[in-house]
């Protein structure tokens, strides 16, 4: 056993001695003020572009932008390729884009998602070096915070003819703690095997279809993940910034999606797909707009209820005295197994109604009283 485990650390960790310079570099830059945000359409997403476009020729590639339209604006995939010896591909992904800003501040959107950008980029040069046997395709999508615009383009317009076999989707890796969230696993019937010896501890999400450019693949039978650090108080806020980016955890990130892609990239056998089981449709928000509460919930916890990661600053979770790794368990009286359940209770209410929420905290139950918010462009939590 203490043999296996030596070869499988000693494999995971073929680069790991290699610190990753680029990966700071990037993330700084693409987060930097000067990007602007970094908004689809914007002079700021151009910009972009254009570092992305750079750092993929220093690697020895000829990248291509894809460029597309929606929500009244044009936006720009950034595709690069690294053809193998097969008729199948493998397809690396993150989104570039951002929020902009609000006029006085500027999102700079280091976590989300300079940090999965970096990661393809530095991966692009690594691979550049030493390709596998899958052709591999290597994508900084626009236009995701519009609603996977980017991702949903190229999925019906290809740059190249291997078919996919899989796609590695990163969004949000920047912030690594103790865990590696992973979305959409069961959706190829090898992906939880070649991630049994991740020295990363793994927590799977059995969602398969959510917000983030994966969802473009599994809706066309391709596997997919999405690799994710958890949420944060930062999240679509102006405090989302590069100095609060773990880099070494960021760097190790790119060591397993590097390893992952060289497995499912070399494999003797095609990945299979698996159709995930459909979701439940989620209510309408009433017509008042869209509830806000303020809760951040730890998308690795598969357990009964809901557990929170963290709270948002001067939302109506915090001053009801919610915390970080409270568990809530209810609703009005109605309680919940996951947050799929939770969600569903949650957006059939409307802003300005009153809640109770049920909750266990240091294996205490209790309940607190709070009155929901509309919720703004810039957020996303509920």
């Amino acid at each position: 056993m203490k043999m296996t485990l030596l070869v499988a650390a000693a494999f995971w960790g073929s680069c790991w001695n290699v610190w990753a310079q680029d990966l700071e570099k990037d993330v700084r830059t693409l987060a930097s003020e000067d990007f602007e945000g970094r908004e689809t359409g914007t002079d700021g997403e151009a910009k972009a572009a254009k570092h992305i476009v750079a750092q993929l020729r220093q690697a020895g590639l000829e990248p291509v932008l894809q460029v597309f339209e929606g929500h009244g604006t044009a936006g720009r995939n950034v595709v690069a390729v690294i053809h193998g010896s097969t008729e199948e591909s493998v397809i690396l992904g993150a989104h570039y884009d951002h929020l902009g800003g609000d006029g006085k501040k500027v999102y700079c959107g280091a976590d989300d998602n300079a940090s999965g950008t970096a990661v393809v980029l530095e991966l692009a040069r690594r691979f550049a070096k030493h390709p596998t046997k899958r052709t591999l395709v290597l994508i900084a999508f626009s236009g995701e915070e519009m609603g996977v615009l980017g991702s949903r383009y190229y999925v019906n317009h290809p740059v190249v003819a291997e078919t996919p076999v899989a796609m590695i989707n990163m969004d949000m890796v920047g912030r690594l703690r103790e865990s590696l969230i992973v979305f959409g696993a069961d959706t190829g019937d090898k992906f939880k095997e070649y991630l049994s010896d991740s020295p990363i501890k793994i927590a799977y999400n059995k969602e398969a279809v959510g917000p983030s450019d994966h969802t473009s693949f599994v809706l066309k039978g391709i596997p997919a993940v999405h690799l994710f650090t958890g949420a944060h108080a930062d999240y679509h806020k102006p405090g989302d910034t590069a100095d609060k980016v773990n880099f070494d955890g960021l760097r190790r990130v790119a060591d397993l999606v590097e390893t992952l892609t060289r497995r499912v990239g070399d494999a003797p056998e095609r990945m299979a797909f698996v159709k995930p089981p459909p979701s439940a449709q989620l209510p309408r928000a009433g017509k008042g707009g869209t509830p806000y509460f303020g809760v951040m919930p730890d998308y690795g916890y598969d357990g009964k209820g809901v557990k929170l990661q963290g709270v948002a600053p001067g939302s109506p979770a915090e001053k009801a005295g919610l915390k970080e790794g409270d568990l809530l368990l209810s609703l009005n009286g109605r309680d919940f197994e996951d947050i799929k359940a939770y969600s569903a209770i949650f957006f059939g209410l409307k802003p300005g109604d009153e809640i109770t929420l049920g909750y266990e905290r240091e294996g205490k139950r209790s309940s607190v009283k709070a009155t929901l918010l509309v919720k703004s462009q810039n957020r996303s939590d509920e």
